[in-house]
């Protein structure tokens, strides 16, 4: 199975530090796409990026791997998520 160009691009934001959340990934690579290539379901991936805290590190090395970064940058990308998610709440 060949891996989607997308991915590449990301890989790109990411590196050059356009990319600064976990939910900017997606405006480039649809969550069907990546929840498929990570083995798991649109519910449970819209679940990780509602509540980063459950990522579990399985899951952050399966993205890390699709996008081929280094899991430090998705885990990053993961506290970045965690901390916009956590300031939305405060202002409510």
């Amino acid at each position: 199975m060949t891996k989607d160009r997308r991915y590449n691009t990301v890989k790109n934001l990411i590196m050059g530090g356009y990319v600064k959340t976990l939910n900017e990934i997606f405006d480039t690579v649809p969550k069907t796409v990546v929840a498929k290539d990570m083995g798991t379901n649109l519910a449970r991936l819209n679940k990780m990026i509602g509540d980063p805290q459950i990522y579990s590190f399985r899951d952050m090395v399966k993205l890390a791997s699709l996008i081929e970064v280094d899991e430090l940058a998705i885990m990053t990308l993961i506290y970045a998520q965690y901390q916009a998610l956590k300031k939305s709440k405060r202002k409510k």
